[in-house]
């Protein structure tokens, strides 16, 4: 159970990570050209999106945790740290430092991206009377941009403090008092929590589309005719 604990873990927490990422593309597409949009993101491209987010993560974390790779060499501290009930992720250097990269990496893509995305936002306001984006597309448009900041903002604040910690700690003898451990790695798992509350807080359609679901009306027939947006 520890062993599938683990895996589900660590797959999740990538996968909020690469739909992070996949957001930030998908903000990159439809800001320059909103009108172009839809032609580009379809469903077809949303949905492959989606399955890649899902579906790596939990091949990585399936492929290390099951075949014992994380652990290699520290069978002596896994041995010491396991207590009934208790469930420790132990991660030898080798694969600590894939572990960073796998937060670099998409950390340095969200923000490359959100860079170029603030650059054409910019231009797109001083040329807003000339082009031909409609006075309700551009407001969106701009809207989105300012959401996609405030997540890259939350991801790196939630994420580096765990990062940090566990790159230290496997090359330091796991010296990190426990509690520091689990408020950093809590830290991170707010991050999944704090995304939804953002979209929540920036998109009056997301609050209605959660409201639907909570209360059952997505259930009836008549929620395929719903229009989310306000005309």
């Amino acid at each position: 159970f520890c062993t599938l604990h683990s895996c589900c873990d660590v797959a999740f927490c990538y996968s909020s990570v690469l739909h992070l990422c996949f957001i930030c593309i998908d903000r990159c597409i439809a800001i320059p050209d909103p009108l172009a949009y839809p032609t580009k993101f379809t469903m077809s491209v949303s949905g492959i999106c989606v399955s890649v987010s899902w579906i790596l993560p939990r091949m990585y974390s399936g492929a290390v945790f099951y075949t014992g790779a994380n652990d290699d060499g520290l069978e002596e501290l896994v041995s010491a740290l396991n207590c009934v009930g208790g469930c420790q992720i132990v991660v030898s250097q080798g694969w600590v430092l894939i572990d960073f990269l796998l937060f670099f990496i998409p950390t340095l893509v969200m923000i490359i991206i959100y860079s170029k995305i603030f650059l054409i936002a910019k231009q797109q306001a001083i040329k807003i009377e000339t082009t031909s984006i409609t006075k309700s597309e551009w407001p969106r448009e701009r809207k989105a941009a300012k959401t996609l900041g405030v997540m890259v903002i939350a991801f790196i604040i939630s994420w580096l403090p765990y990062t940090i910690d566990i790159l230290i700690d496997a090359f330091m003898g796991f010296l990190t008092p426990a509690y520091i451990y689990e408020i950093c790695c809590q830290g991170a798992y707010y991050n999944s929590v704090m995304n939804p509350l953002i979209y929540a807080l920036f998109y009056p359609w997301f609050r209605k589309a959660i409201k639907l679901i909570l209360s059952g009306d997505v259930l009836k027939a008549s929620s395929s005719t719903i229009s989310l947006f306000s005309e």
